[in-house]
Order: C-alpha cells, then sequence, then structure tokens
C-alpha cells in the first residue's frame, strides 16, 4: 500500500513540477515571442491533465494553472484560477462522460477554455471600462494570444498522455 502511495506522490509531483517549469518558459522574457505576442503554457497543459486524470486532479491542476497565470498578468488575483479551475473541471468530466481521449478534442477543448478565459479578460478589464479602441486589444493581442497557445496543446497533449500511462501501468500492477 506505501508503494502505492509513493507512486501517486511521484504522479502529482511530477504534474505540478510541469507546471511550475512551462509556468517559468512562459514568463521567460523573449522565448517563444513572436510578433511580441507569448503563449499562455501553463493552460493548455492543464486542460490536457484534466483530459487524462478527470474532473477532480483537473479541477486541482487548473486551479493551479490560473494561480500562476495570475502570477504573471495584471488581474486580480484568483481571476484566472476560478476560470480555468472550473474550466478544466468541465474538461475533465466532458472527457470521461463525452468524448474520447484524442488531439482534436484537446485541440478543441484548449481554444475553447483558452478562448473563455481570453474574452472574460478582455471584457471585465478593458471592455467594460470603455477605453477607446479597445476592441485593438482584443484583435491583436488576446485572439492571437489564444491561437498561440493552442497550439501547444500538441506538444503537451503527447507528452501527458506519456507520463499518465506511464504511471498508470505502474499503479496496476
Amino acid at each position: 500500500m506505501t508503494q502505492k502511495k509513493h507512486l501517486y506522490f511521484v504522479k502529482y509531483f511530477t504534474l505540478v513540477a510541469l507546471l511550475i517549469l512551462l509556468y517559468v518558459l512562459q514568463t521567460t522574457p523573449r522565448l517563444f515571442s513572436i510578433l511580441g505576442v507569448k503563449p499562455i503554457l501553463v493552460v493548455p497543459a492543464a486542460v490536457c491533465m484534466a483530459m487524462f486524470e478527470g474532473e477532480l486532479t483537473g479541477g486541482v491542476m487548473g486551479a493551479l494553472a490560473g494561480l500562476l497565470c495570475d502570477l504573471a498578468s495584471f488581474t486580480i488575483f484568483g481571476f484566472n484560477g476560478i476560470i480555468v479551475m472550473a474550466c478544466c473541471a468541465a474538461v475533465g468530466l466532458l472527457t470521461i462522460y463525452y468524448t474520447q481521449l484524442k488531439l482534436t478534442n484537446a485541440l478543441m477543448l484548449g481554444l475553447a477554455v483558452l478562448l473563455l478565459r481570453g474574452v472574460l479578460e478582455y471584457f471585465f478589464y478593458f471592455q467594460i471600462w470603455g477605453f477607446e479602441n479597445g476592441h485593438r486589444i482584443f484583435w491583436y493581442q488576446t485572439l492571437p494570444t489564444v491561437l498561440y497557445s493552442t497550439l501547444a496543446v500538441i506538444p503537451l497533449f503527447y507528452l501527458i498522455r506519456s507520463i499518465s500511462g506511464y504511471f498508470n501501468r505502474k499503479l496496476k500492477t
């Protein structure tokens, strides 16, 4: 029994360490920057974790990913945490009951979560205050960030699938 507990600890420690590594890569200046747009790496990782690990782990990892996004942005602390947590829990439930573990589903769910997060951030931080030419922020910053971040789902899907598969095989024996 203690070996299973140890494996669960190592599994979740690995997933949290992956989120922290992605956060460091995400916040490194000029790394992955294309035309001034940087990807958000922790949210697609949390979405992929929710797909492979279920709603509880997905919600916890989503909350952690959202709080890491809050540390790197100028939003109220907890704004992204709540949004990404709810979305990742929903992704975990959708994967369990309705969809399959495929890359196309991961891309669609990742795009949906990133777009919802981006639209809510744009609405509450720019549109609601009536900034002049505020739509330019959406078209030239928010939308390219969402699309660029969605591309990060592809390698993260395969990486998290291999991590999850490795630990699930070890836990079954």
